[in-house]
This record gives C-alpha cells, sequence and structure tokens, in this order.
C-alpha cells in the first residue's frame, strides 16, 4: 500500500528474515506553534516563523508522525511545517484528481503563509509529490529532496499507461478488502510492512497509525500514483535535487546485487534531471526515518546546510 507495495511483494516473492529486532521509532511529535488548513491540506507549523521553511511531506496512508523525529530536530533552526494530505491520518477524503488539487492548495499555501523558497522533503508518494513540485515551479522552491520516492512507481518504467492502470486497479481491489480500520491495520501489519520495515516492533506501532487513513481514499492515491509517470518533465527542475534510497540487501538481493547497482538503477529512472543526487542509505528498507534515522537525519541536515532554503 505504501511506494513499494505489492509490487515488491510479488517480486521479491517470498518474507525476508529481518535484520535486526531493534526498535527505532521516532519521539511522539512536539506541540505545533500553529495549525491551519491550507485548502485539501492540514498544516502544522514548528519552530519560529521566519526562519527557513522546511516542509515534510509524508507517504500513503502516513501521518507527520512519520517525520516526528525530523521535526523535533530540525524545528531548533529552522520553520518546519508538516503535512497531512487529504484522507490519511484523520483528515477528510476529497474527490479527485488528487495530485493537481493538492498541487495547487500547496502553491496557495506558499503565498498565502509568505512562505519563501522552501524546501520540500516528502516521502515514498509524498517524495513523488516533491518532484511534481519542482517540476511545476523550481523557481519558488530552494530545493527537494525524495526519500524513496521516485518519478514513476518502481517496476513499472517499461508498462504502457494502460498497463500500470491494471497493476493500479489489482493493488487498490485488494486494499480495499479490509473493510474496518482493523481489517486495514491487520493487512498493514502483515503484508504491507514487513517489506518495508526491518523491525517488528516498528511494524506493530505503525500499522495501526497508518489504519487512521481512509481506505477508499488510499485506494483513490494508490490509482493516481501508479499512473504518473513524470520522468518528462525532470528536464524542468532546476533546483538542488536529493534522492534518498535505501538497500537491504536480505530483501533486495534477488533483484539488485548491491547498493550501487541500486543507486544505478535509481539514476535511470532520474535521467531526465542530470543533476539529481542519489545516495543510498544502506541497512535500511523504505522507511528510512525508522530503520537508519542517524545516517537520514544526517543526509538532510548535509543537504540543508548546502542548500539552505529562504
Amino acid at each position: 500500500m505504501h511506494r513499494l507495495l505489492f509490487v515488491c511483494a510479488l517480486a521479491f516473492a517470498l518474507f525476508a528474515p529481518s535484520l535486526s529486532a531493534r526498535a527505532a521509532l521516532p519521539p511522539p511529535l512536539p506541540t505545533p506553534a500553529s495549525s491551519f488548513d491550507a485548502g485539501s491540506i492540514h498544516v502544522d507549523m514548528y519552530g519560529t516563523p521566519g526562519k527557513g521553511a522546511v516542509i515534510f511531506i509524508p507517504g500513503l496512508t502516513c501521518g507527520p508522525w512519520e517525520w516526528s523525529g525530523e521535526i523535533s530536530q530540525f524545528s531548533n533552526n529552522y520553520a518546519v511545517y508538516a503535512l497531512t494530505l487529504p484522507g490519511f491520518d484523520g483528515r477528510p477524503a476529497i474527490t479527485t484528481p488528487l495530485f493537481n488539487t493538492v498541487a495547487a492548495d500547496f502553491w496557495t499555501m506558499l503565498q498565502a503563509h509568505s512562505i519563501v523558497k522552501p524546501v520540500i522533503i516528502g516521502h515514498s508518494m509524498g517524495g513523488s509529490l516533491a518532484i511534481l513540485l519542482a517540476e511545476q515551479h523550481s523557481d519558488r522552491l530552494g530545493g527537494a529532496v525524495a526519500v524513496d520516492g521516485l518519478p514513476i512507481f518502481p517496476g513499472m518504467e517499461r508498462m504502457t499507461a494502460d498497463q500500470r492502470a491494471q497493476v493500479g486497479a489489482r493493488m487498490t481491489a485488494t486494499m480495499t478488502s479490509a473493510t474496518t480500520p482493523e481489517q486495514f491495520a491487520a493487512m498493514e501489519k502483515s503484508y504491507v510492512l514487513p517489506y518495508l520495515i526491518t523491525s517488528p516492533a516498528d511494524i506493530a506501532a505503525v500499522a495501526p497509525l497508518a489504519a487512521r487513513s481512509d481506505i477508499a481514499a488510499t485506494a483513490a492515491w494508490t490509482t493516481e500514483d501508479v499512473a504518473l509517470d513524470l520522468r518528462p518533465q525532470l528536464t524542468s527542475v532546476t533546483i538542488p535535487f536529493l534522492e534518498i534510497a535505501p538497500f537491504d540487501p536480505a530483501l533486495e538481493a534477488k533483484m539488485l546485487p548491491n547498493a550501487a547497482a541500486k543507486r544505478s538503477y535509481y539514476d535511470s529512472l532520474l535521467a531526465n534531471d542530470p543533476a539529481a543526487d542519489v545516495q543510498i542509505i544502506e541497512l535500511s528498507r523504505h522507511f528510512i526515518m525508522y530503520d537508519q534515522p542517524q545516517k537520514l537525519h544526517a543526509a538532510i541536515a548535509t543537504f540543508l546546510r548546502q542548500h539552505p532554503p529562504g
């Protein structure tokens, strides 16, 4: 259900053993300095307004809680805006189109709240949204970071639009077979998150949080996400762009033999932005903020030092 979803499950065929049993969940979210709605987007602001702005965008079924470690650390030096997308984490759903509606509301938010050249950081589907925003108006951003979010759903780069739609339909049919939050949480815990998070303790903690999202809205977002192919428009990105990708040899060795191969694959998907930088964080699955939080923090901190917002 997240960025790698059942495509990864099918590709890897069998559950791989966990790399460790450690729990690395970030701390609880701090209390926001303010909260507001910007059209379809809910926004929690942390830190001091007027400082350089950093905007965190969560992935599918997630809320700001997945970024809580980064919010806690970076709000000391930046004005941090944490988004909650419609249909996720208890927020009301909206009608389609989803990506374009949220993107329009994002630009309105920047203007209404005088947010100047922020650095946007998105995870998974939120990373794909960050890429879309960078393609639309690089001139209004200071930089963009995608944490395992890509311009096209991985594994589908050679598919036609119709083939991607067929895959999306199968994915959403499985997803909507869960009719209650409890069933949704059980599906996440047993069939999805073990491919995306290393620690069983983290999986158990994240599953009920993800289940706070609307099932139909999650399916609708997945349908649009799978349909996206943002590769042609990457030529319009003129700001610094960092792709942070995980590599777990226990899970990925059948498809990609090593981290260098993973980087080469991601480079190929981002080839239309020759300035894009791909960094690999090893011994991590899709939720790098849980599997390797210190390494993720260091990568983001370095990017912000090199490309300060504002």
